[in-house]
């Protein structure tokens, strides 16, 4: 009797309550960051250069079964060449892929669209290059930033913002890389190199790559970088060209099985369905804010907030030798006969929080000593205390200086950044796009899930039952959450309201609780897909329950709502999804996560 009441009053609870459907637009159960990467972690990037045709017939829907994107740098005067041969310097027996793709690519399937010239040239040398001849004359500075230029901009006038790019063969120098910096956030190398993992928080202009290549690579070398970049918490960016399903064995024709794509893929998935790694985008895998607490850091403004003891020697410049995302302007420094230091306007920090402090630096000219930077620390009445050496260059070389900054002690209130220039060191140098951000906190804790087989990798096992087995069924056709879409739970209206009902979670009524669930309703005429919470007590009686929401639009997402036990009483608790009866719904339910906040 106590059952029927139960059920009944469930019923009327979902009859009458005014659902909204949280699908798209839902809120995460933690806000968004406003820091990207702001602590070491192991991620992964599948690159693939040049825009060829397998990227989207092959590589796009491979990486889509285990809800993956991948980066493709694009040639852009190669797009459209569908036959072979064509007269894509690249490679004349490939195809590339259309305008209409590309932009699928990035609209639909949710990659990221990189820049790779205009003509795939040597940028830097005029030697013979793997399959590709260079020009027999080394490119003048102009002819460098036109195959940059050019290609920004003809993937922009198609609705494609490229941030990040990579040189043709791994073709470059300082001169060429000063050029790149003006156009793109990021280079990625071209290296043959077995574990070239990066390392945080990352040179965004030296990121180093693993390319992969039939005859070359196996699967399992492969995993091993992976498993080494998962030890050592870096960053692997993979490198394919074409993805054949019968690949050549000549690794020069850098070719990549799509099986062997789709097993990495596979694995990446596991791992990161596990919390060991994360996929991102090339541009994504960036340590990034959308916040500086540096004022003038592009120099827009000249020198204003910023001081130097050598005015003679350390100016403003506005003549394009700075770097994106704008170039115009920056700081020109050549040393003198003593030392010279650019003063930084000074910041207010916390010594509980930790910063990221990053550049832009293109020394053109040096004959010893560095160019470095250095942090000094000032007490709430503006005193100097204490200071802190940073980094350092001693080279020529360009490069983005990245490093991180804790205050010394819980005096510092204030802190301010010098580069300084060593005394008769012969340095001539570029500064520009100084950011000065706090790192939003350490890594968020690992939440244990307390739902078992929340992924329902094992079908409707652990715990999990339902009384409807003919239309309440274990799927494995994709149809689940992009992080691991292979497995879910297919819920089918019948003739009256069933339910899929978890395990019982152990739960302390003085807690709260915080439960995401991804829905997929595919179809429906009426009614909703419902979301109940059962109360146990320590013997696991049930004493009480609430209805939580509900979803009665199609669509897909997560749907997220919180849980408190309802009083001392309740020790156990599960959750039910209900299926509204003669709804005519069709829908998939994956990834349940439960927390205790």
């Amino acid at each position: 009797m106590l059952e029927l009441l139960k059920k009944s009053k469930r019923a009327l609870l979902l009859l009458a309550t005014a659902i909204t459907l949280l699908v798209g637009a839902l809120q995460p159960l933690t806000a968004q960051a406003a820091v990207a990467n702001p602590a070491p972690q192991a991620q992964i990037s599948f690159t693939f250069d040049d825009g060829l045709t397998s990227a989207s017939s092959q590589a796009a829907p491979t990486l889509a079964k285990y809800g993956l994107v991948g980066t493709d740098y694009v040639i852009s005067g190669c797009v459209g060449m569908t036959t072979a041969p064509n007269t894509c310097r690249a490679n004349t027996a490939n195809t590339y892929m259309t305008w209409d793709q590309i932009q699928a690519l990035q609209n639909t399937s949710k990659w990221e669209i990189g820049s790779h010239t205009v003509d795939h040239d040597c940028l830097a040398s005029n030697a013979k290059q793997d399959k590709g001849d260079c020009q027999t004359k080394t490119l003048t500075v102009a002819q460098v930033d036109a195959e940059l230029a050019n290609s920004k901009s003809a993937l922009a006038s198609h609705g494609i913002n490229a941030t990040d790019f990579a040189p043709p063969y791994g073709d470059f120098s300082n001169s060429v890389m000063a050029e790149i910096a003006k156009y793109y956030a990021s280079m990625r190398q071209f290296k043959n190199a077995a574990n070239s993992a990066n390392g945080w928080p990352y040179s965004d202009y030296y990121l180093q790559d693993v390319p992969v290549q039939e005859g070359v690579n196996t699967v399992a070398s492969i995993e091993s970088s992976i498993d080494t970049a998962i030890a050592n918490k870096q960053w692997i960016i993979l490198t394919f060209h074409d993805i054949n399903p019968t690949p050549s064995a000549n690794p020069d024709d850098y070719q990549y099985g799509t099986q062997e794509l789709d097993q990495i893929a596979a694995y990446v998935a596991a791992k990161q369905s596990g919390g060991s790694i994360k996929s991102v985008t090339v541009n994504q895998g960036l340590v990034s804010s959308d916040t500086n607490m540096l004022t003038n850091g592009s120099f827009a403004s000249g020198l204003t907030g910023w001081t130097t003891d050598a005015p003679a020697n350390i100016k403003a410049d506005a003549n394009n030798n700075g770097a994106y995302p704008e170039s115009q302007h920056s700081v020109a420094i050549a040393a003198g006969t003593t030392a010279e230091h650019l003063f930084s306007p000074k910041v207010s920090v916390n010594s509980a929080n930790t910063y990221m402090l990053k550049s832009f630096l293109n020394v053109t000219a040096r004959t010893s000593g560095e160019i470095g930077y250095y942090i000094d620390e000032y007490d709430a009445s503006g005193n100097w205390i204490s200071g802190q050496w940073k980094k350092a260059e001693n080279s020529a070389f360009v490069e983005e200086m990245n490093f991180t900054y804790t205050p010394s002690s819980a005096n510092v209130a204030s802190a301010s950044l010098q580069v300084y220039v060593t005394a008769g060191s012969g340095i001539k140098a570029y500064v520009d796009q100084f950011q000065w951000f706090a790192l939003t906190s350490n890594p968020a804790p690992v939440r244990t899930n307390l739902v078992t087989n929340g992924s329902f990798d094992s079908g409707i096992a652990g715990g999990w039952t339902t009384n409807d087995p003919a239309n309440i069924t274990a799927d494995s056709a994709n149809h689940g959450s992009p992080s691991n879409p292979v497995n879910s739970v297919k819920l089918v209206s019948s003739t009256v309201n069933r339910e899929l009902f978890s395990p019982q979670v152990t739960v302390d009524s003085t807690k709260s609780y915080s439960l995401a669930t991804y829905l997929n309703l595919v179809q429906l005429a009426t009614g909703e897909v419902g979301f109940y919470i059962d109360e146990y007590d320590a013997n696991g009686n049930w004493i009480s329950g609430q209805w939580k929401t509900g979803v009665s639009t199609v669509g897909a997402g997560d749907v997220n709502f919180s849980y408190t036990p309802s009083s001392a009483n309740v020790a156990k608790a599960s959750l039910q999804i209900i299926v509204i009866g003669n709804s005519g719904i069709t829908a998939y339910v994956d990834d349940v996560r439960w927390y205790q906040n």
